[in-house]
């Protein structure tokens, strides 16, 4: 409690000491500014300053929601000691990861190459020319329980950087080329039998899947929203009941546990536990998205409103907290220097202000269902469902809960990482304006059109789509996920809308994606822009679907309006192959585009009627286009032909 005490003191003084990171953009930089550690950005002055002074360099990267990334920053970076010690041994770089996640990519796959592991905070020791030596993940203060501590890392690092550099920069020279052979061997082509992928996609998720509890794998268990729409899609195409109740149960498991806010809606980033209780407090608004499209769907499907309450639900949790124009970030996972401190609760508070009949629906006891860092009752409490009430748990405490909501609201809350992103704006545009189509909703129609109108008139100039803006300036050249998710926000936007003016961005943003990161020789697209030490492909899915995936999504759509990339998609399928063949349940949603490979329509017209249908489902496989006459035009993969009326499309299309 002193410590925290301490902490909070020091966060409130002003320093007369204010390292290089005061002049950043970033929220979770400028947090870092006032640190002792003498921190520079990702900089040729500070690669130049370490050649100079022949130092390591110590490459710290983290998110400002990031709750490690928090404790190492008050154990350390705060510490006048720690810090003296660490700018004595190195040039030290602060990145966040949401703002360059082309960096974070890169050395977490270095990582993961030299380590087997990785995670955030990411603490990576650097020579001068960028190459790896070291790869951390949390380090604390003082070495314990097998973890060295910073400052003795310092003195290891400084031993060998004098005595030992050769041997070490010889351990960078190896990472890089091990991962030169990875992407190399991906350069390998192959052709697939997409029936075949799709079914082993299935039983893979079918393996992995949580019967009991819900989800997949074990903790920490993330929601993995795109298995659940490649199960919906598997549902829509082959009628199997096994699919559906898949995501269906895990849909309802997901929402009930502690993972969902109950009181202010939306969703953390994942659970601790295999129950989906006990979470990760950080929210990310790229979760929301996938959440979105996720429960659209299963409405379109089951017409099941619990569905729609949980979109509406998150919808507003964005709406009231998370806009301005375009979409921030993400909220903190702490708050006053405490992990879920905000959403946590005393049994006595509850009991007083909702009774006991909620507090036994919602599993709270007088010790706390909430274990801190050291695994003891905190005597706080999460909200999660009890399993084995019955009916809609969306409708049930609407009172109690908008009651602890006042309650909340008076709490110091979570700071929010306003940065608005180019990626995840393209992928919150995606997911409202398909929920504005299934539910007639104007309101969501209109902040999708607002979020594009955002993007494109603050964050694109000068044939360059900008990755981050914040405070009325647009920083940091965008990479492929930002042109890849946009590009797929905006024709889902072209089919809420029917406004040409987004189907003209998207056509525009996306001849500049093929030809900034699509690789002509062997295919695929490259993450970043060419400008750090290997040019990435990436293309599994992480904790959202890849840009690879939306991208294929993409190339489907322009092959069929515009008759275009129908080499460059099978060329970027056949190099993934062998990959998707060994591991398909990190493909779930590329593999989920192969449904449209099998079918899709192309549905052309200008008939109110035919139009008002389309409009209100889930587009999984047709993208219609508004043509300028009332005939209704249909192509699927292998022609096209006239239909003569809305039931005939409906037998078409099967809805």
């Amino acid at each position: 409690m002193v410590i925290r005490f301490t902490i909070y003191l020091y966060r409130k003084i002003t320093y007369l000491f204010m390292n290089r990171l005061a002049h950043e953009n970033s929220p979770y930089l400028i947090e870092h500014s006032n640190n002792p550690v003498d921190w520079y950005p990702w900089s040729d002055e500070a690669f130049d300053l370490a050649k100079k002074e022949n130092k390591p360099v110590f490459l710290s990267i983290g998110y400002s929601s990031c709750h490690w990334c928090h404790v190492m920053e008050q154990e350390s970076f705060m510490d006048p000691a720690v810090a003296e010690k660490m700018n004595s041994t190195f040039v030290c770089i602060k990145v966040d990861r949401e703002e360059r996640p082309d960096i974070d990519s890169l050395y977490m796959t270095l990582s993961q190459v030299m380590t087997g592991t990785g995670g955030w905070p990411l603490n990576v020791i650097l020579t001068p020319d960028r190459k790896p030596i070291f790869a951390f993940t949390y380090i604390p203060r003082v070495s314990r329980n097998n973890m060295i501590g910073i400052t003795d890392l310092c003195d290891n690092i400084s031993y060998l950087w004098k005595n030992k550099r050769e041997e070490m920069e010889k351990n960078g020279d190896e990472a890089i080329s091990r991962l030169n052979n990875v992407e190399n061997k991906a350069a390998k082509t192959t052709s697939l039998d997409y029936k075949n992928i799709i079914e082993s996609t299935y039983e893979s998720l079918k393996k992995n899947y949580d019967s009991e509890y819900g989800g997949f794998g074990s903790a920490p268990k993330f929601p993995s929203f795109q298995h659940i729409i490649f199960l919906l899609n598997y549902y829509k195409k082959y009628t199997s009941k096994d699919a559906l109740g898949m995501a269906e149960h895990s849909l309802h498991m997901m929402y009930m546990g502690g993972m969902y806010d109950h009181v202010g809606g939306g969703f953390h980033r994942y659970s601790t536990d295999p129950f989906f209780r006990i979470p990760h407090f950080e929210k990310m608004a790229y979760d929301q998205a996938m959440a979105i499209m996720a429960y659209s769907y299963a409405y379109d499907i089951t017409g099941d409103t619990f569905y729609k309450n949980v979109v509406y639900e998150i919808y507003k949790f964005l709406k009231d907290e998370m806009f301005s124009g375009g979409f921030y970030t993400a909220v903190d996972a702490d708050s006053e220097n405490e992990e879920g401190k905000f959403y946590t609760w005393a049994y006595s508070e509850l009991v007083e202000s909702v009774g006991k009949e909620f507090v036994s629906d919602f599993n709270i006891n007088p010790e706390g269902n909430f274990y801190d860092n050291n695994s003891r009752q905190s005597g706080r409490n999460i909200l999660y469902m009890d399993r084995r009430i019955q009916g809609d748990p969306t409708s049930m405490y609407r009172k109690e809960l908008e009651t602890l909501k006042k309650i909340r609201d008076k709490r110091t809350k979570p700071l929010i990482d306003d940065k608005i992103l180019a990626d995840v704006n393209g992928l919150l545009i995606k997911a409202i304006s398909i929920a504005s189509m299934i539910f007639s909703d104007n309101n969501m129609l209109q902040t999708a059109e607002n979020s594009a109108d955002f993007i494109m008139n603050y964050m694109y100039t000068s044939a360059r789509l900008m990755h981050s803006f914040r405070k009325g300036k647009s920083s940091i050249e965008g990479i492929f996920d930002d042109y890849s998710f946009m590009v797929s926000g905006l024709l889902s936007l072209y089919e809420a809308s029917l406004n040409e003016i987004y189907l003209d961005y998207a056509r525009e943003l996306h001849k500049l994606l093929m030809e900034k990161f699509y690789d002509e020789t062997n295919g695929g697209f490259y993450s970043n822009r060419g400008d750090l030490l290997v040019r990435l492909k990436e293309s599994y899915d992480n904790a959202i679907p890849s840009g690879f995936s939306f991208e294929v999504g993409n190339l489907v759509v322009f092959n069929y309006i515009d008759n275009k990339y129908a080499e460059e998609l099978e060329k970027s399928i056949k190099g993934i192959a062998k990959d998707i063949q060994v591991q398909p349940i990190f493909f779930s949603y590329t593999v989920s585009y192969f449904f449209n490979l099998l079918e899709f329509y192309k549905i052309s017209t200008d008939s109110g009627e035919i139009l008002d249908y389309l409009q209100h489902h889930y587009p999984s496989d047709y993208f219609f286009i508004k043509s300028g006459n009332n005939e209704i035009s249909v192509c699927d993969t292998s022609k096209c032909f006239l239909i003569r009326n809305l039931q005939e499309l409906k037998n078409l299309i099967g809805h």
